[in-house]
């Protein structure tokens, strides 16, 4: 896939549009934007917040359990997490600590707050925990009171013997969050240094030894319950066997609940979460009982905000109809396509539950629509096309039906294009029909070409992936200016079919990912064709960053294209701009634009050929320290490439060099230093935007 130029500094840019844009405008369709997300993801808390309305009853137990035993009444005080075994040393009981500790609850918020803007203090009584495991020490000596209370204010010895005092129990209550309920304290005061010594024995870890999870209500009616018990069990992180945290047993209670609130039923409850513990023989019993009560299906769409296009430009991207059964992905679906559409610039959807008929809710769809037209106009410089500029017009709703049309006039020093297209409004599995006209003259290595180009596509564009196929014309004049020679007129009439991906964290800077592109095309024989051709191309990228991220990017790219056709007709026959030239900064670094192909004897001139092959290596440091605001890297690279009629007959080039990136709010800017081994040449190259 040939990289087309990314301009160095976009030195002006202006933006006419039909109306003036209005401050209320703005405000609204920021106003919009920022609750889109919230309201989007309110039909899922609506049945979330049931788990936290459901442990708010049972907060007598810190893991909301039941503790049962099965021994006497004196070995249970033994052996039973309440106890305990602390040094001889005696500490007084104070009357007065309740009601200190009372007022320091009704403080903590305030705390809390106060705490982002203060400084830590060093603590008066230092405090050493001692356990088996460096988790356990770890979190002891981030949450126990006795550390983390004299991090926030100055303590005196009557106050730390309150907390000496609550020591054990705290110990207990945060070992327990990690399945140790049989833990031992003690604690050991260190005269020498004015603090304690806290030493923890935790015992065996509980493991999980039943797990029961249960369905209620008319699910059990349901033709998809198997299915719902299996979404159910897939993000339950407690198996038997398991070792008992309390995160996780959070975590698979949403999980249990979520999967049956996403999906026809939002109105389910927890009705019953045990966690039975026996710290006799260190095992767990779980329990989770959701009621799923009546199934929900949608009622109809209720839409706000839409001015300036058809309605059904916003209902066609919706992928259900009333009387469809409830679904969460869909909603969540439907947001995201209205929010891509570029007849809006903000959208939210919402399961409006308040205004429930029977089992019907109806769906709230609230857009911000974009101006009727735009004008666009901008100047470019990069290191091989140089000073250029742009000048494009887009109207969205063509015919009165939604359907968007674009004009575009672009020029540089190598290049004059001027651009028509028209699309269809996306229906809700993101499907289209695009098609577009354009005249290229061109003039690169002393090859100058003058092609009309034109194609109408079926596409399906949907999560981050593209599939579009259609039939494509290109009629090409090329010569060779300086030799005056004429190459002839060639063209050709193509099926094509192409398949693009896309999966980054970001595009503005990539640091985990992948993306590929393929395209094959066939003509029919000669039918509207000058010469039998088929064509395929392809490239990708792999982004890879470890988990610390200090350590850098790997950056790994590849190009690959052929052009089969009789030997007697590749010559003049076959569109230049069908065939592969390669070289400069989106490609071989250290070598000019499109300078590696078939270079004519006793000439400048080079030109396409038949087979190319790419492949690139990078890896970028990032610089810790931020400059301005603004994060850098330096880069080293390796690039290798080469044309042919063949793919064996390829004689590779490589470019070695060093990089600066800078990921500014526009789009990352990379500056290249490359060396080329074959022509013993150093150049620079200057580039905005990710290479794809």
């Amino acid at each position: 896939m040939k990289f087309r130029r990314t301009p160095l500094v976009l030195a002006l840019m202006l933006v006419f549009q039909s109306y003036c844009v209005r401050a209320d405008d703005v405000v609204n369709t920021q106003l919009l934007k920022a609750t889109g997300a919230k309201v989007a993801i309110e039909t899922a808390d609506y049945a979330i917040n049931q788990i936290q309305n459901n442990n708010n009853q049972n907060d007598n137990e810190q893991i909301d359990s039941q503790i049962s035993t099965q021994k006497s009444s004196g070995s249970l005080k033994e052996n039973s997490p309440e106890s305990t075994t602390q040094s001889d040393t005696t500490v007084p009981k104070k009357r007065s600590w309740k009601f200190w500790k009372k007022d320091r609850e009704q403080e903590a918020k305030q705390e809390a707050l106060e705490m982002v803007q203060e400084k830590e203090l060093t603590p008066k009584y230092p405090i050493k925990v001692h356990t088996e495991k460096q988790e356990i020490t770890e979190l002891l000596e981030k949450h126990l009171p006795i550390i983390s209370y004299q991090k926030r204010e100055e303590m005196d010895d009557e106050q730390i013997s309150y907390l000496v005092e609550d020591t054990p129990k705290d110990v207990q209550n945060l070992v327990r969050t990690e399945g140790y309920f049989n833990a031992k304290t003690q604690i050991t005061p260190q005269p020498e240094k004015k603090g304690y010594r806290v030493d923890v024995n935790l015992g065996k870890q509980t493991v999980i030894d039943n797990v029961n999870v249960a369905l209620v209500g008319d699910v059990l009616q349901d033709n998809a319950l198997a299915s719902y018990y299996k979404q159910a069990l897939s993000g339950w992180k407690l198996p038997v066997g398991a070792q008992f945290r309390q995160e996780d047993w959070g975590a698979s209670k949403v999980s249990v609940l979520g999967a049956v609130t996403r999906k026809k039923y939002p109105l389910a409850r927890l009705s019953q979460t045990q966690a039975t513990i026996n710290p006799n023989t260190q095992t767990a019993d779980l329990n989770v009982m959701v009621d799923s009560h009546q199934p929900i299906y949608f009622g109809d769409l209720q839409i706000s905000g839409n001015q300036r296009y058809p309605q059904s430009v916003i209902s066609g991207l919706a992928d259900f109809k009333a009387g469809d059964a409830y679904d969460l992905d869909k909603l969540l679906d439907y947001q995201q396509a209205l929010e891509s559409d570029s007849h809006y610039s903000g959208a939210s959807v919402q399961a409006d539950f308040d205004a429930m008929v029977n089992d019907r809710v109806p769906v709230k769809v609230a857009v911000s629509e974009v101006k009727r037209q735009k004008v666009e106009a901008g100047l470019s410089f990069d290191s091989e096309y140089g000073l250029g500029g742009k000048l494009s017009y887009d109207h969205y709703n063509l015919f009165n039906r939604g359907y968007v049309g674009s004009v575009s006039v672009e020029a540089d020093k190598y290049q004059t294009l001027f651009g028509l297209g028209i699309s269809q409004p996306r229906d809700a599995k993101g499907q289209y029909f695009t098609s577009n006209v354009s005249y290229n003259r061109s003039t690169t290595q002393n090859l100058e070409k003058r092609a009309i180009s034109s194609g109408v596509w079926h596409v399906h564009d949907k999560n981050d992936t593209e599939l579009r196929y259609g039939i494509e014309f290109i009629g090409e004049d090329s010569r060779v200016p300086d030799e005056n020679i004429e190459l002839g007129k060639s063209f050709a009439t193509m099926l094509t079919v192409q398949w693009k991906r896309h999966n980054l964290e970001t595009q503005m800077r990539p640091q985990n990912g992948y993306y590929a592109d393929v395209k094959l095309g066939t003509t029919l024989g000669k039918v509207l064709s000058s010469a039998m051709m088929m064509r395929g191309v392809a490239s990708g990228g792999y982004y890879f960053t470890p988990e610390n991220k200090k350590l850098g990017t790997l950056v790994t790219r590849g190009n690959i294209g052929y052009v089969y056709t009789n030997k007697d007709e590749v010559n003049g026959e076959v569109p230049t701009s069908l065939m592969f030239r390669t070289g400069g900064a989106s490609t071989v670094r250290g070598y000019e634009l499109d300078s590696i192909g078939w270079r004519v004897p006793n000439s400048n001139t080079v030109l396409p050929e038949r087979a190319m092959a790419v492949a690139s290596v990078e890896y970028q440091y990032p610089i810790q320290k931020k400059l301005m605001g603004q994060e850098f890297a330096v880069a080293v690279f390796h690039d290798v490439g080469g044309t042919s009629e063949t793919f064996q007959d390829i004689k590779w080039k490589h470019g070695t060099g060093l990089g600066l990136r800078w990921y500014s709010p526009v789009a990352p800017f990379s500056f290249d230093l490359a060396y080329g081994h074959q022509d013993k040449k150093l150049r620079w190259h200057i580039s905005l935007g990710t290479r794809f």
